[in-house]
């Protein structure tokens, strides 16, 4: 399975070689089991606006800035582009609905993996969509002494946020890593498809309420159920390098 997946990412992007070095991880969804309340305040948030919005949307949706998904969301209902000042209102809006929720625990296994991945030196990022102020915080005081808090990247870092590369392409670039010596963790398809246009072999770990083809047809490299298989596809990588 894993020599399958790197021949593969190896076959689409000519490199002649593949060397695991560093990881980036997405936020929601593959550190924090937020999704669920993610959808329930992207939900109710349009609804005040008379936009129907479903939760299968928001995990279609996962990983673009708010902006981005509050203007496509005015051009389908409304004919028109949303104003800066409506995108600030409505994230706000979503925003406080969030905080308001039950605080998301960890993704099961996320631990695990981020540990060998420390023990191992291989280097660990975080580039997620969101612009919350607090996620870098969250971030550290779940993860104590594992990830670096100036390689991450977020939302206001970057102009194109997810499904366009330029998150990844910035991840790299603060890692200094090359495309094939990073994996990108994703667990929605416009991650997916951000971490594949930027060159990376990128893994998706199906957490959420879509369907494993809905992370495939995104173009992963290797579709998991859980953080647990994640581990066991870490320690191949390593273990064949290491041969």
């Amino acid at each position: 399975m894993i020599e399958s997946a790197i021949k593969n990412y190896l076959g689409r992007t000519n490199h002649k070689a593949f060397n695991i070095k560093g990881v980036m991880f997405d936020m929601d969804g593959v550190l924090f089991d937020s999704m669920p309340l993610h959808a329930e305040a992207w939900v109710k948030t349009f609804g005040l606006f008379g936009i129907p919005f479903t939760k299968r949307q928001v995990y279609l949706n996962e990983g673009r800035t708010g902006a981005a998904t509050i203007d496509d969301e005015f051009l389908k209902h409304f004919g028109r582009h949303s104003t800066a000042s409506e995108q600030q209102e409505i994230y706000h809006i979503k925003s406080g609905i969030f905080k308001q929720m039950t605080k998301p625990g960890l993704i099961p296994g996320i631990t695990d993996v981020l540990l060998y991945l420390a023990e191992n030196n291989i280097a660990r990022t975080v580039v997620t969509g969101s612009g919350e102020s607090t996620t870098l915080d969250r971030i550290e005081l779940n993860f104590p002494n594992i990830f670096n808090r100036s390689m991450m990247v977020t939302a206001l870092d970057v102009k194109q946020g997810k499904p366009y590369p330029e998150p990844y392409l910035m991840g790299l670039q603060k890692l200094g890593l090359a495309p094939n010596e990073a994996l990108v963790v994703e667990n929605a398809p416009m991650g997916i498809q951000a971490g594949v246009a930027a060159g990376v072999l990128t893994i998706g770990v199906n957490t959420g309420i879509l369907s494993k083809t809905d992370l495939e047809n995104a173009g992963a490299d290797l579709v998991l159920d859980n953080m647990q298989q994640l581990l066991e596809v870490l320690k191949a990588m390593t273990s064949l390098q290491s041969v």
